[in-house]
């Protein structure tokens, strides 16, 4: 159980990282998109969309280790008074539904990034873009964010256990 856990842990923290260098490429764009546009009003064709696709990954494919790192928004309430058996337990409980709209998340935009590959569909900007990659990070990220819940069940279980 543990190798399982350190494996989703270890997926997540890389794709994690790749998304943070994700984030520095996209501030460098943006960067030399500005320099270019008010510099040497030479503004480029493509800056904007290769953002929207970048911030697309970023978010997308970030939320399992976001989940990783528990940087989730929550309302802690109760949270804070329950012991960590407690606080496991209430987790595990929230887990079948997340894992649920995950896998709709999935499902839906696997099916989406199908068509968009099948019909080869461009977008409507001047440069044209392929759309499926934008469309690959819904399924993947969702996919990443089921992964990093499942870790998360299995680490309550053996909290339960008292292995931790």
């Amino acid at each position: 159980m543990k190798s399982v856990i350190k494996t989703i842990e270890a997926v997540n923290n890389f794709i994690g990282n790749v998304s943070g260098w994700l984030a520095l490429l996209m501030a460098f764009l943006i960067t030399f998109e500005v320099v270019s546009r008010y510099i040497f009003s030479a503004p480029t064709m493509w800056s904007m969309e290769v953002n929207q696709y970048l911030f697309c990954a970023i978010t997308l494919l970030g939320g399992g280790y976001c989940l990783l790192k528990d940087g989730h928004v929550r309302v802690d309430l109760f949270r804070p008074r329950f012991s960590p058996k407690t606080v496991a337990i209430v987790e595990m409980c929230t887990f079948p539904l997340a894992i649920m709209f995950f896998a709709i998340l999935v499902w839906l935009g696997g099916s989406e990034f199908w068509t968009v590959l099948v019909e080869y569909q461009r977008s409507d900007t001047i440069m044209a873009f392929p759309m499926w990659p934008v469309w690959l990070t819904v399924p993947l990220g969702a996919l990443l964010i089921e992964l990093q819940i499942v870790a998360r069940y299995l680490r309550c279980v053996s909290d339960l256990k008292g292995e931790n």
